[in-house]
């Protein structure tokens, strides 16, 4: 029985990682590249409807994923006392993507989306943008990519180390 609950919770920890970080690559890869032929004002509108839509469901697949790994590490695991996260490798690299999902998860909630958001908000930006003034609105939508890269490079780290695993 406890073997099935592994698979599980594995399975589970696997498709809210598939949801978090596609929804966020989809996002990021997708929907601003596609919305660039619009105009302004309908991609100010989509954008910020996309963003509120779907970072509380990716916010909550991100929480999803770490709480199912500390299951997987732990209760489903062979972490049973602080010396396994210590002295074993799998502990130590347990503990780094608990550590690196959490960092990430917070960077993508505290610094990207409300960066995102900020950029959507700003009247004077998107009004110099419809007036024919585009660079301010460009340079504020690049370095909101720039600052998300910060969750991209968490992906990539935790996908390297669950690979290592």
């Amino acid at each position: 029985m406890i073997w099935e609950l592994r698979q599980l919770t594995l399975i589970i920890h696997i498709l809210l990682a598939i949801t978090w970080v596609g929804g966020v690559f989809f996002i990021g890869w997708g929907v601003f590249p596609a919305i660039r032929n619009m105009t302004f004002a309908r991609q100010r509108e989509l954008l910020l409807a996309i963003m509120q839509w779907a970072h509380k469901l990716l916010a909550a697949a991100g929480c999803g994923v770490i709480g199912t790994g500390l299951l997987l590490g732990t209760v489903f695991g062979p972490i049973s006392s602080w010396s396994d996260i210590w002295f074993t490798r799998y502990g130590n690299l347990w503990i780094t993507a608990f550590i690196i999902g959490s960092l990430t998860l917070l960077w993508g909630i505290f610094i990207g989306f409300r960066k995102a958001i900020s950029v959507c908000l700003d009247d004077a930006l998107w009004n110099q943008a419809d007036n024919g003034d585009k660079k301010p609105l460009f340079q504020a939508l690049t370095k909101t990519a720039m600052l998300e890269f910060g969750e991209v490079a968490g992906f990539i780290t935790l996908i390297v180390l669950m690979v290592s695993l």
